[in-house]
């Protein structure tokens, strides 16, 4: 049966399959953004909504995730890419030779392969680069404030972090910030090697930060509030 429970002004509707030989209850997320809810048949109706309720945030990941992975199979069709703050038109191009270039407003995409995973992970490459350019050289600007030196430099798909300091001195980040505009780059690289000084989120911490950004609130809240719409199919 189709039923519908109202959380946080959504309205969200699940299918209840309830069986007589069952004596657990299963909560799917399934693609298309359907869930699925098998329970007992002596299952009360109020219960299910409020498990529904109650594994939503769940819910949403799995199909988000679902969303993106449906979207990376037509990697070939996309015709823009969000690049440092702004959209870029995407052209794919065959050739004997793998080679991008960003010219007048258009990512070209030079490529031998046909398979969407290939040009994807050719593009990616490219972004890290340019990520690693860009974070060496807001390195070069504020590093020099800091006392302490860092260590190695690596780029990375973090799944929940911009960016992280190792107790080593290495600084991690996230090639997607490639994608986010210049100013929250530079928050991310304030932050980590701020993190050289105080390795926590004191006040101390904080203030050396803005001593670097003063408005570095802003960029803070920009990727908490943004950073999600940070892919290739964004």
């Amino acid at each position: 049966m189709k039923r519908q429970v109202k959380t946080g002004g959504r309205t969200v509707e699940y299918t209840l399959i309830a069986t007589p030989n069952r004596t657990d209850v299963l909560i799917q997320a399934l693609p298309n953004r359907k869930i699925r809810v098998y329970a007992p048949k002596s299952a009360r109706l109020r219960e299910m909504d409020a498990l529904v309720i109650e594994r939503l945030k769940w819910i949403d990941e799995v199909h988000q995730r679902q969303d993106e992975l449906t979207k990376k199979q037509a990697f070939s069709e996309i015709s823009s890419i969000p690049l440092e703050g702004r959209r870029v038109n995407v052209m794919i191009q065959k050739s004997v030779k793998n080679e991008i270039m960003l010219t007048g407003g258009t990512l070209i995409i030079k490529t031998r392969s046909e398979e969407d995973a290939q040009i994807e992970a050719q593009v990616k490459k490219w972004l890290c680069e340019r990520a690693l350019k860009r974070i060496r050289e807001a390195l070069d600007i504020y590093a020099p404030t800091i006392a302490k030196p860092y260590g190695r430099i690596t780029i990375r798909e973090q799944k929940t972090r911009w960016g992280s300091c190792s107790s080593k001195n290495n600084l991690n980040f996230n090639w997607k910030l490639i994608l986010a505009p210049k100013e929250a780059l530079t928050y991310v690289v304030i932050h980590e090697i701020c993190h050289l000084v105080h390795f926590n989120h004191s006040d101390r911490f904080w203030a050396l930060v803005k001593a670097r950004m003063p408005d570095y609130e802003i960029w803070k809240k920009w990727l908490k509030d943004h950073g999600k719409e940070l892919t290739l199919w964004g």
